[in-house]
């Protein structure tokens, strides 16, 4: 090494030109040496030799919540010490939380949950088919969803009516994934509800203790029970109402079909979220559902009260366990609360809109004419989206006319496409309920169902529900809100209605 200065007087340590080349030498050297290698083979088994070591996690990079850091064969079996792909994934259960899997894996730590859960009817799905299957005449009742099946060729009303729940109807809760669709896409079995739905797959494994609202949403969307309580209302399906228009093509709607946004429920607004009012005991085991009387009307005390609400100097005050915010919990003053008590529940008047969409067709085309539905294409199915999609483009493969068994994942031949005589939300329904009270209605039974079969003939042709079937069903909308001037104008025409008479 030696010292030289430059023109401005600072001084430059440099090697000598002996040395340089030294240097240079020994590097080009290292950089020959550091190119010989074993073979290619070699290479890659050391390679997976060496990854093997560090288990699961060597290909499945995500993290897990501080109550499930267990290995991760205590839930999806399989072997976590083996050294290869297929050897690891002997014995593997993907998917541990589905019902099939839930009571061995998910109970060995939460059976009381578990077994609470497979009486419910997020578990049982019967509430849905019952209806439906009584509606259109089958004399029989199922215990659960699993002892109905789709059918390639349906021979009657009840086999039709079946493939027509699992196939497209029957996709929500624990026994699928939901759809393709961001906000729908979720875990199975106990991971519908503890999963966050759509997540990256690092953060699949973020289990959590209370269910958050877009658990609930990835269910309750499109128009039923929980889409408005964050006041949104569905979209016709026709392209020509599905505003607003857009210069791209490739925009996923969240929830498939884009929604109107209109006023939220009240409960909503104050930043309630879903679990506040629905407990562990209504949404796993078979317990009501809450009433307004058991938070606004404490004094008759003729319900009990959610956990979380407790009697203060200044009023009732409910507070959250999901979130820890205290709500103040307004009382019941108005006359016409005890006036009309016992004439109509009480979101007879504090509905601000409904859900009414009629009347509902049903078709499943087994033939591969699409055109006149492209319009259509759109209606909250991916697998409806994709196929007819495929067949406007004209420089794409067209696909096959054929959806799953939502249960099974088995493909079948037809495809159900759905469609409304109106959608429309200003004027709410009303019908009698259990109690004989005036109660919001939905005509959520006013079905019709057709079938096309592949030589596109027409096998069933508007099937309707039985003439005794009650089309409009008493229902809660979640949009509450003040009642307004006109909340009796609302309760005399249902009952003029409901009397024949002529409206004044």
């Amino acid at each position: 090494m030696e010292t030289v200065y430059n023109k401005n007087g600072a001084s430059l340590r440099c090697w000598p030109p002996t040395s340089l080349l030294f240097a240079l030498a020994a590097s080009i050297l290292v950089l020959l040496l550091s190119g010989c290698s074993e073979e290619p083979e070699q290479q890659k088994e050391e390679a997976d030799t060496v990854s093997s070591f560090a288990g699961c996690l060597s290909c499945h990079n995500l993290d897990l919540d501080k109550h499930h850091r267990l290995d991760c064969t205590s839930c999806h079996g399989g072997n976590g010490e083996a050294l290869g792909l297929e050897e690891a994934h002997l014995g593997l259960v993907a998917a541990p939380a589905h019902p099939d899997q839930a009571d061995q894996v998910c109970g060995s730590c939460h059976r009381e949950q578990v077994e609470m859960v497979a009486a419910n009817g997020h578990y049982t799905l019967i509430g849905h088919i019952s209806a439906v299957r009584a509606a259109f005449g089958s004399p029989s009742s199922p215990e659960s969803a699993l002892q109905i099946t789709a059918a390639a060729q349906p021979g009657s009303e009840t086999e039709l009516v079946d493939d027509l729940l699992r196939r497209r109807c029957l996709r929500c809760h624990v026994y699928t994934r939901g759809d393709t669709f961001p906000a729908i896409d979720r875990g199975l079995g106990c991971a519908a509800c503890h999963l966050a739905p759509h997540q990256a797959e690092a953060g699949r494994h973020l289990f959590r203790g209370h269910p958050a609202d877009d658990a609930c949403l990835s269910c309750h969307y499109g128009n039923h029970v929980g889409f408005d309580y964050y006041g949104r209302y569905e979209h016709d399906f026709n392209r020509e109402y599905r505003t607003p228009y857009l210069a791209v093509d490739d925009v996923v709607a969240p929830y498939g079909v884009e929604f109107h946004q209109l006023e939220a429920d009240a409960h909503r607004q104050a930043g309630m979220v879903c679990i506040d009012c629905h407990g562990q005991d209504q949404v796993m085991g078979v317990a009501a559902g809450p009433t307004c009387s058991a938070c606004h009307d404490r004094k008759r005390k003729e319900t009990l009260p959610p956990a979380g609400i407790t009697d203060t100097a200044d009023g009732p005050v409910f507070i959250s366990a999901a979130t820890t915010r205290s709500f103040p919990v307004p009382q019941l003053r108005h006359p016409a609360h005890a006036a009309y008590r016992d004439t109509a529940v009480c979101l007879a008047c504090h509905a601000r809109w409904t859900f009414n969409d009629g009347t509902t067709h049903l078709v499943r085309i087994d033939h591969d004419d699409f055109y006149d539905f492209f319009r259509l294409s759109v209606d909250g199915s991916s697998e409806v989206k994709t196929i007819i999609e495929s067949h406007i483009d004209f420089d794409g493969a067209w696909l096959d006319p054929v959806m799953t068994d939502k249960f099974t994942g088995e493909d079948l031949p037809g495809v159900w496409l759905k469609g409304y005589l109106e959608r429309r939300w200003e004027e709410p329904l009303f019908a009698r309920d259990d109690d004989g009270r005036i109660s919001p209605a939905r005509p959520i039974l006013d079905l019709r169902l057709s079938w096309i079969d592949g030589n596109e003939t027409v096998r069933f042709d508007n099937l309707r529900p039985r003439p005794d079937s009650h089309l409009l069903r008493p229902y809660a909308p979640h949009t509450v809100g003040p009642a307004g001037l006109f909340y009796e104008e609302r309760l005399r025409r249902f009952q003029i209605r409901e009397l024949s008479l002529p409206a004044e």
